[in-house]
């Protein structure tokens, strides 16, 4: 009987041991959200020259976006990008003039590349990142833009 518990407890544990080897990052932005004034939100499925901007504003908003940003797991692999990848930027501007920009290349359902020219990284997220452009605040209104406007 202890050999069947010991060999149950191991089937158990294995699985949990196995997932140990992947190194986890997270974001740790160079600012406070009392310096943000707004986000920009942009976001287009497949080509560029369809995409739409939405400007958040709220404190509350804000706050979401970045602590949401800052307790993402990251790992250090690529998923692949799909042709097509729904893609949702975000650029935070500061009161001091400057900008922090993040690139959301979603590939299909959790499973995408978080990327950031400012904090130069490239990282693999299962988070659902693009949904903040549906689920943030649903009275934000989407405008048209560039592709020359995009992060």
């Amino acid at each position: 009987m202890k050999k069947i518990i010991a060999l149950i407890s191991l089937l158990v544990l294995l699985p949990s041991l196995a997932g140990c080897n992947v190194k986890t990052y997270n974001i740790d932005f160079p600012f406070e959200t009392d310096e943000v004034e707004n986000i920009e939100m942009y976001y287009y499925e497949g080509v560029p020259s369809s995409a739409e901007k939405k400007v958040v504003t709220a404190e509350s908003d804000i706050k979401t976006l970045y602590d949401m940003f800052e307790s993402l797991s990251l790992e250090d692999k690529k998923a692949d990008d799909g042709a097509g990848a729904a893609v949702t930027g975000f650029r935070f501007n500061l009161s001091n003039g400057t900008n922090y920009e993040l690139i959301y290349s979603c590939n299909g359902i959790k499973n995408g590349n978080l990327k950031s020219k400012t904090g130069d990284f490239q990282y693999f997220t299962s988070a659902d990142i693009g949904s903040y452009w549906n689920n943030l605040n649903t009275e934000l209104e989407a405008t048209s833009v560039s592709e020359n406007e995009l992060p």
